[in-house]
């Protein structure tokens, strides 16, 4: 009369060590995604802190007068006693 109690049981061991085993499978797989979108973010970063870099630099280029003086001449400005070319 106990056998099939021993039945069930295994059973039940047998059904919880395969949900363990998906379990332990899922956790792998959120681990190596997350791994992936971390690399991908600090490439992100990377990219980001060069560009802002640029973007600096060029904020402080755009401060010489002389760089100035080329864009308002770029938009066709010219000085107080010149004349303009007509071309």
């Amino acid at each position: 009369m106990e056998r099939p109690v021993y039945r069930v049981l295994h059973l039940i061991f047998a059904l919880g060590s395969l949900h363990l085993l998906g379990l332990v499978g899922l956790e792998a797989k959120r681990f190596l995604d997350l791994r992936h979108e971390r690399a991908l973010t600090q490439t992100q970063i990377a990219n980001l802190r060069s560009r802002a870099a640029a973007l600096q630099a060029d904020i402080a280029a755009a401060q010489t007068p002389e760089y100035r003086e080329a864009m308002v001449r770029r938009m066709g400005y010219v000085k107080k006693d010149e004349v303009l070319n007509a071309r």
